[in-house]
């Protein structure tokens, strides 16, 4: 199966995705010169985060050798979720329709992504699609996806 011809998907966030598209994006004067880039965070772009359990924000991803359990979440280890701009960076190589359903249907790729306000066109490009502009070698049906971005 797959998505109807000439059904696009477009997804709308009404500001920057937490995480990496993020981090950046409001804390930039507009007359930084191009290829100046002071930012004192600069070493961290490009980097997985993960949301905080309390409160707004990410931080970076430790390297964990051993699986998240439930078990350990309920004994007091910290839930890791994905930050947001991480998992639109996913999509764009896997598509959004999960494990489940892609043994039934062909990878569905974001056509769009509308952004309402708060976000720099280039952190967003960066955070979603030039992370993982080096994953190469998929298989069929994956490709790597490059929304249009508005």
């Amino acid at each position: 199966y797959r998505l109807r011809p000439g059904w696009r998907l477009h997804l709308y966030v009404s500001t920057a995705p937490c995480g990496d598209a993020r981090l950046f994006s409001t804390q930039e004067r507009e007359g930084n010169a191009v290829g100046a880039d002071r930012h004192p965070r600069r070493r961290a772009r490009g980097q997985l985060r993960t949301k905080l359990e309390c409160g707004e924000g990410t931080v970076p991803a430790r390297r964990c050798l051993e699986p998240q359990t439930w078990d350990g979440v309920l004994q007091g280890e910290p839930l890791l979720a994905m930050a947001c701009s991480d998992k639109i960076a996913r999509w764009n190589v896997l598509g959004v329709q999960g494990a489940l359903l892609s043994r039934l249907l062909e990878p569905i790729y974001l056509h769009g992504l509308v952004l309402g306000s708060l976000y720099r066109p280039q952190h967003l490009w960066r955070a979603v699609c030039t992370r993982v502009r080096g994953v190469t070698h998929l298989p069929g049906p994956y490709r790597l996806n490059a929304p249009r971005l508005a």
